[in-house]
């Protein structure tokens, strides 16, 4: 990071955190200037603005799935932009995840990477000689990379556990690089490139990007499932790696994962290629179709007797698609129930999981297994059956008996994944989970004094018995209520000047108008003459005013007070404020001068 703005990986792992709330860009900055105050003892100034993905026009980033922050800092001596990028969210990125790093077919997030930066660039008027750092978790860190690897989309990449680049999307996107993977193995065709021996593929692409590598610099938790993962066929790990230790209390899951044998993953990655080809092609409907051979697309916003009539209407297209399809399906499963014992076997021993939610998750995996293959010679009877009376209309009797023996094992199979569920295997397996998140990452990033819970610092006492602080909580509190009691004291002013100006300086002009036409009617009163109307104007009633005289009594104004109360919601600010100040000295007594615990209230109040 030069000597422009501090990042340590912590302040990292809180910003990428913040991306992840979707806040408004005014809220985002704020919470970015206190973090980076409270790790790192300084007030972060300048001009800082920040945009986000979802503001863009552009299709090619919407479609995509792209999430990200872009934020513009210039303290005046230096200019930079961040770009903070989020992991996977939601349905869309997963489907990308399949497609671009599994199965190696996509990079439209980096593609989108590269246009946001781009876009963002020009709505900041940044010259391009300021540098431009990518942040990245999860997904984001091959979004990241790709582009810089690609585009030079950025000068520097910073990752907490992220997934990892994949040399076979590498091989798509990059002219280059696949003109020197054909040139080296002697390859003439895509399909052949699977074929290279993964190992041989993965040192070279290492060796070819080489230089970029200098640029990119990770965090991992040894724990983390995609940290497991990037050891399959491939996934190539760039950059300066520094490993952690989040979750002491288990071994990870690498080793398990190198255990699987390489013809698996490759079994499993070409039907993840089939889906990507299909659905880049034609939607993720596509994708499924190509894996179960029935279109759900047609069945959407269908139901009750038109949902009837399509499947009647199409029975015979989609028994035979299942019947073409679901056996490589099936294969893929029967591949995890013949290695169920060692997989489950080694997460038992791992302290993943119990030795009972072993056994029963293995019971009801081999249950699984054997209605998916009863569905299977279902369905080849039920087309064996069409063919050899040569009727695709065996009647609605025949359709009948084999919906209800598919139903009754769908059935099966949705029981046995509650007897699954009832052991609490899956709510066990959360740790795994836990520890691709940041919050773990943070945990593990303590010092003595300071610590996390959640994205919150956590100051330790270093006096007498070790007290915790929430430092974060208290700065927002002490930061937070002193302009709301300011604010209060102002509208208090307010109301005072409110009641003078509305009840006694009122009362005076009132009293005032009163008294000055008193003195009109007693000064002049022939002018009221018209008063006498109602007795007529013939010569025989003329009259008239010669005089006239008020007896006035103005009364003094009543209940107009407010004295007590006034003083009372002063009193209530001085009392708030004096509270907030014992606060804040009660937490500053905590810790030694040198913490420098003062000096961050003082700069909290300026963010």
């Amino acid at each position: 990071m030069g000597n422009k703005i501090i990042i340590t990986p912590s302040l990292q792992a809180r910003l990428l955190d913040l991306e992840y709330h979707n806040l408004d860009s005014t809220k985002f900055v704020e919470q970015f200037k206190q973090i980076y105050l409270e790790e790192t003892g300084q007030l972060l100034e300048g001009e800082i603005q920040s945009y986000n993905s979802n503001k863009s026009t552009y299709s090619a980033i919407s479609e995509s799935g792209y999430n990200g922050t872009a934020v513009y800092i210039d303290t005046g001596d230096s200019q930079e932009l961040f770009i903070v990028s989020q992991g996977s969210q939601d349905t869309v990125d997963w489907l990308y995840n399949i497609k671009a790093m599994f199965a190696g077919r996509s990079i439209s997030q980096a593609l989108a990477t590269d246009k946001f930066v781009d876009e963002a660039k020009k709505k900041f008027e940044v010259s391009e000689d300021v540098e431009v750092t990518g942040f990245s978790h999860s997904l984001a860190h091959n979004n990241n990379t790709v582009a810089l690897l690609n585009y030079d989309t950025f000068d520097q990449v910073y990752s907490i556990n992220g997934a990892q680049t994949n040399y076979y999307q590498q091989y798509f996107a990059d002219r280059n690089f696949q003109l020197e993977v054909r040139k080296n193995f002697s390859i003439s065709s895509s399909k052949e490139l699977y074929e290279i021996p993964p190992q041989d593929l993965h040192d070279f692409a290492m060796e070819f990007y080489g230089d970029k590598a200098k640029n990119i610099h990770q965090t991992i938790s040894k724990d983390d499932p995609l940290y497991a993962v990037s050891v399959v066929r491939g996934f190539f790990t760039l950059g300066s790696i520094t490993m952690v230790d989040t979750n002491p209390d288990v071994p990870g899951l690498r080793e398990l994962i190198a255990d699987i044998p390489d013809d698996v993953i490759k079994d499993f990655q070409e039907l993840a290629i089939d889906f990507a080809v299909a659905s880049n092609e034609g939607g993720t409907n596509e994708g499924v179709k190509e894996l179960i051979g029935i279109d759900v697309g047609a069945f959407k916003d269908k139901e009750g007797m038109e949902l009837a009539g399509h499947i009647i209407a199409n029975y015979d297209t989609m028994v035979r698609a299942l019947n073409e399809k679901l056996p490589p399906l099936l294969d893929r499963v029967q591949t995890v129930t013949a290695n169920s014992n060692e997989i489950f076997g080694s997460l038992e021993e791992a302290g993943y999981i119990t030795e009972r939610q072993k056994e029963v998750t293995i019971d009801h995996l081999t249950r699984i297994e054997k209605s998916l293959i009863d569905i299977e010679d279902i369905l080849k009877d039920n087309v064996n059956l069409r063919d050899k009376l040569n009727n695709p209309f065996l009647g609605a009797g025949n359709e009948i008996v084999t919906i209800l023996r598919l139903a009754s094992n769908l059935v099966e199979i949705y029981m046995s994944y509650k007897e699954i569920e009832k052991t609490g295997i899956l709510k066990r397996l959360e740790s795994i989970k836990d520890s691709h998140g940041l919050q773990e990452m943070l945990s593990s990033m303590s010092d003595g004094l300071k610590s996390y819970i959640g994205a919150d610092m956590i100051y330790t006492s270093t006096k007498g018995e070790p007290i915790k602080v929430n430092i974060s909580a208290a700065l927002q509190m002490y930061q937070k209520a002193i302009p709301i009691l300011e604010a209060k004291s102002t509208k208090i002013s307010n109301f005072e000047k409110a009641i003078k100006h509305e009840l006694d300086e009122s009362y005076k002009g009132e009293k005032r108008k009163v008294q000055d036409e008193i003195n009109q009617m007693e000064s002049s009163p022939s002018s009221y003459r018209f008063l006498l109307s109602k007795h007529g104007f013939y010569p025989t009633f003329n009259k008239e005013i010669k005089s006239i005289r008020v007896h006035e009594i103005f009364y003094p104004l009543e209940d107009n007070d407010f004295a007590e109360q006034l003083e009372e919601l002063k009193k209530s600010v001085e009392s708030g404020k004096l509270y907030i100040e014992k606060y804040r000295q009660a937490i500053e007594d905590l810790f030694e001068e040198e913490e420098n615990v003062s000096q961050l209230f003082d700069l909290s109040r300026r963010i």
